[in-house]
Formats: C-alpha cells, structure tokens, sequence
C-alpha cells in the first residue's frame, strides 16, 4: 500500500520557554532543534492557551479554549464526548501514536504498567505509551495491604531497578517546600542534578520509547506521533552529564521587577517563590534548566536521525512545541500560572515536507492551532466550526500574511485571563489589580498603564473567543 499523505512528528516538551529555542535569548545551545528550525517556520509569538499542563494539553487536543473543552482547571479529566483530533486522524487512517505524558486523565494519575489504558484508545491513540508525569513519577501511593500502587510505566521501570524509592524520598523533599515559604531544607527555587544515574533518567526512558517506536513503525500507513517529554519541568534536576555540559554558560539572570502595579497575589507568591532567592541560587536554578534543555535536545537529534537513516524525513513533518513557558524567576516567579510573557509563550516550529530554509512568522499563532493544523496536512474532514483554533497551513504555505490568522490571543487561568492584540497586553486577575502592558514600548512587563489607557482596556476586554 502507498498512501503518500505526510507523517507527523510533534515533540513537546513541557515547561520550556519561547526564548530558550537556539538565538531567541536563553543562550542555550540547542543545536537538533535548530535543525528543526533552520527547515520550518519558526512562530515568534506564539502562546499558549493556558500556562497549565492539564488545560493547554487538552485544549490542543481539541482545538477549543480550556473552559469550553471541558477542562478549565489542573486536576481534570477531558470529557470522553469531546472529540480530539487524535481521534479524527485515526478514523482517517493515521497510526497515533504517543510516548511520554498527556495529561488528559490528570484527575487520574495512573497509566497502566505498560501505558496503554483504554482511554488511551478512546482519545485516539492507536499507539498508546503514557508516562506518568514527572511529579508523580516519584509520588508513591499504597494498596492497603502496604504494597506500592505503581503509577505508570516509569515507576515500573525504577522499581525493578531498585531506584524508585531513592526518587519518591528526593521529591518528597522538594514538595514539602516547593509551594511554602523558603525554610526548609529545599526552598522552592532549590536546582541540583538528578539522583539517579544519568540512564534512568525520566526523558531518557521516554526519548528511548520513541526512538523504538521510531524505528520499527511501518511506512504502509501514515501516522502521527507524539513524543512528550517531562522535562524541563520543575524540579529542575537534570542529568549529572547534561549539566557538566551547560554549567560553564554564561546564561541571563532573572528579570528583576520591583513588582510595582502588580495584583497582589503575584506580589505574594514572588515573596514566597523566591524571597530569600540568591544570585547563585538564581545561576544554578538557570544552570540545572540548561541542563535539562540539553537532554531533550540531545534525544531529538536521534529521532531526526532515525528519520533521516529510514528515508522518512521527506515525508514527515516534524513539529517542535511546549505545553507553556517557565518563569524562572522572572518577576520573582517560578514555574507557570502567569501571564506574563515567559509563562505564557510557547515555541511552535512547524517544518514541513519539502521546506528547507527558516521562516520567521510573528503571527499570533496558538498551540490548539496545530489540532486543524494537522488535520489539514492530513486532508482530513472536519467541522470547522467546532473548534476555537485556526489551522497554520495557509500561513506555513504562504497563502495569507502573518495578519491574517487571528487579531488576537486568549490565555486562560482560574484567577486570571490574558488578551493579547500584537502590541497591548490586558490580564484581568479576579478580585485584585487588573494589568495592561505595551508590549512595543515595555517588552518586558515592568510598567502597568491600565490608568492611562482605559480605551485599550476596554477594546481588549471586548474581545470574544470567535472573531
């Protein structure tokens, strides 16, 4: 059988900066997704539709914001009647596959032994490897006969190598303060390599799944395939080998921000993040995140070179992406929950079959964008109208501008909501101070002109999901 329709390749990594892709302003070297970008078109501004795990997966899957897909907050399952795109690729034909996190069951932590649940199925994945995410790979849960309850594939793994509970005791650690005041023997902002050897690593158990899966898949049907890192997700514990690669970087402090306009939950959650935070301790966290960027870096050049080797590269279409950015102690925060700009960027490099120089596009791309996105590659049917998101493929073909696609983005919270037209940013925060930043004049969020441009406000504010 020759069915020519493209195979699609999407590496997500979770947590991962817009600016931390290779020249953008980490100066971190990423060298394997440079490949990716110097064949694509690399989108400047792309975001996210939450800065959350759980809601920004399901919202890709779908295609519609979090609050109408039906996941609006974290510990969430996506609602089994949403259809994903997953599920339209496969009734299309496609082999869907996945190795590493999903988080459409968050509510639900456990995977199975070998990752391949039945709502794996349901949600469209004919090739179901689900890795437990990587807080709860090290989280250990009892029977009441006092036996473990193993989570996922990866906490199979670490107990038959005897390391599971050298991981659980570590993160136990970390999670007594990640979230609390700076006392405790781990402050939240605490950075440090892994403890466990450098192959055991969490994104080297997925990265070699995929690079399996990669290898032995047959090329008589197309297929999608997801590989879905944990890293460089907080706790920020690369491998031993991939931080003595990057410690010698002279890599940017935080942004420092004296917090004035700010809502008074973000003034409070800096103080508590990262209120007694050093400028070593600010190196290393920096330091161990580097690290892990060189991981996930590292595994994506072998799957561009199993695609190269097996002849499928021309054929492929490789997609670099995150679920949301990483603060890292910009504006005294961490990890996500913000929009601000290192929360809420995501990279989104798209390279096609046959595309073989870099194009930059500043159009206002989102992440649920590559659920049409793909399916148009596929030449898959669908109801347009359904979905919240807009397909690149007229941009990444060069049939519209950049200023074409949407007039504006939508990020979405709890306790907050971002609309972003180009240039004015408006984050409304429930029950406290409401922001507006020109992100012309003050790219890095430091001055909040919501007094003197209640026009802008208001135009922002009117903004609704459809155009």
């Amino acid at each position: 059988m020759d069915d020519r329709r493209p195979n699609i390749l999407m590496i997500m990594a979770d947590q991962f900066r817009l600016t931390t892709l290779d020249g953008m302003g980490d100066r971190i070297p990423t060298p394997n997704i440079r490949r990716i970008m110097d064949r694509g078109v690399v989108f400047t501004q792309a975001s996210c539709t939450s800065p959350l795990c759980t809601p920004s997966r399901a919202s890709l899957a779908t295609g519609r914001y979090p609050s109408r897909c039906g996941v609006p907050v974290h510990d969430m399952v996506l609602p089994p009647e949403q259809t994903t795109y997953y599920q339209l690729l496969r009734q299309a034909g496609y082999r869907v596959g996945v190795a590493g996190k999903t988080d459409l069951h968050k509510h639900d932590a456990y995977c199975g032994p070998r990752g391949d649940l039945p709502s794996m199925y349901h949600y469209g994945f004919t090739d179901p490897f689900e890795v437990e995410g990587k807080m709860n790979s090290g989280r250990l849960s009892f029977y009441p006969d006092g036996s473990k309850h193993l989570m996922g594939p990866y906490q199979h793994y670490l107990e038959e190598k005897g390391l599971l509970d050298t991981l659980a005791a570590h993160y136990a650690l970390l999670n007594a303060n990640r979230d609390q005041t700076a006392m405790g023997k781990y402050p939240p902002y605490y950075a440090a390599p892994s403890v466990l050897p450098d192959e055991d690593f969490q994104d080297a158990f997925i990265g070699r799944a995929a690079c399996s899966w990669l290898e032995k898949v047959e090329d008589d049907l197309p297929w999608h395939y997801l590989v879905s890192f944990d890293g460089p997700h907080c706790a920020w514990d690369p491998p031993m080998g991939d931080y003595e690669a990057v410690k010698e970087l002279d890599l940017p402090l935080p942004l420092e921000d004296d917090l004035k306009g700010k809502p008074r939950w973000v003034r409070e959650r800096a103080a508590q993040q990262t209120g007694t935070m050093s400028r070593e301790d600010a190196v290393m966290l920096r330091r161990c995140y580097a690290g892990s960027v060189h991981h996930i870096d590292v595994w994506v050049g072998r799957m561009l070179d199993i695609l190269q080797a097996r002849g499928l590269r021309r054929n492929t279409a490789v997609i670099f992406c995150a679920d949301h950015g990483e603060m890292l102690g910009d504006h005294g925060l961490l990890c996500k929950r913000a929009m601000y700009e290192a929360s809420v960027r995501v990279p989104l490099v798209v390279s096609l079959p046959g595309m073989s120089s870099r194009r930059d596009s500043g159009a206002l791309a989102q992440l649920m964008d590559l659920a049409p996105t793909c399916l148009d590659l596929a030449g898959v049917h669908y109801d347009r109208s359904s979905m919240d998101a807009r397909s690149l493929l007229p941009l990444l073909e060069g049939q519209i501008d950049d200023g074409d696609h949407n007039r504006w983005q939508i990020s979405e919270l709890d306790n907050c909501q971002m609309v972003y037209d180009g240039r004015f940013k408006l984050i409304r925060s429930q029950n406290d101070t409401d922001e507006l930043y020109d992100l012309k004049d003050d790219p890095n969020e430091l001055h909040n002109v919501i007094d003197a441009h209640p026009d802008v406000a208001a135009r922002l504010l009117s903004y609704t999901y459809k155009d």
